[in-house]
């Protein structure tokens, strides 16, 4: 069905103010201006978003389901937990190194006000909580196949992995001087992080020995 004239100058409003956002943070972005290169009344934004904030909660919530729908294509489909978790990781890092805006809020709001408020608004605390619950269904899946440690703090796991979502924004101190690629650090985090979870590997026995009481000479 074709999308109607309001749904088409929705998306436009939205698409513009990405770009603003984007380009000069929350604090310097004028509605003003996202209503001129929109070719529409200022008056027109405020019909479709009261506010500033509620337009960059718009534009972020945009953003989020667009990247649902390719994580849900990229990474569900894999069978073994600890690859799903592997998965998730990279599939973070890559989209945050593609999308530009939610680094620029970060850095423009070190304590995450604007995220803050998106996160406890509406639907969003109950959608969080169902995906702490799927990544710890994951981890037992994983501690159940013998792919997990047994001893993991499966609670804590979901945690964990949000925290080294945001990694990805702190790496410019580590990497500077060319000593190491912001690329390799990230992946070298993922690695150490699966094998931390892993469960260990069962050393077969040396050549020659046998199990059971010792030979004579």
């Amino acid at each position: 069905m074709a999308a109607t004239s309001a749904e088409v100058r929705r998306q436009r409003i939205l698409q513009v103010a990405k770009g603003h956002f984007e380009r000069f943070g929350f604090r310097r972005t004028r509605i003003e201006d996202i209503a001129r290169e929109a070719g529409i009344a200022k008056g027109a934004v405020y019909l479709e978003f009261e506010s500033k904030d509620v337009l960059l909660h718009a534009v972020i919530e945009a953003v989020l389901a667009e990247t649902g729908r390719r994580y849900a294509a990229e990474v569900m489909g894999q069978e073994s937990p600890r690859e799903r978790l592997r998965a998730t990781l990279r599939f973070a890092y890559r989209e945050l190194a593609r999308d530009a805006l939610l680094e620029r809020l970060v850095r423009e709001d070190p304590e995450l006000t604007v995220l803050r408020s998106l996160a406890e608004s509406g639907e969003n605390p109950r959608k969080a909580d169902a995906q702490v619950e799927m990544i710890r269904g994951w981890v037992r899946e994983g501690i159940e196949r013998g792919e997990f440690r047994a001893d993991l703090d499966v609670d804590a796991v979901p945690f964990v992995i949000g925290l080294l979502r945001f990694l990805h924004y702190h790496t410019g101190i580590i990497t500077t001087g060319d000593r190491i690629s912001r690329e390799r650090l990230l992946d070298a985090i993922i690695d150490i992080f699966i094998a931390g979870l892993s469960a260990p590997t069962p050393t077969p026995p040396s050549p020659g020995k046998r199990p059971g009481r010792g030979s004579k000479r």
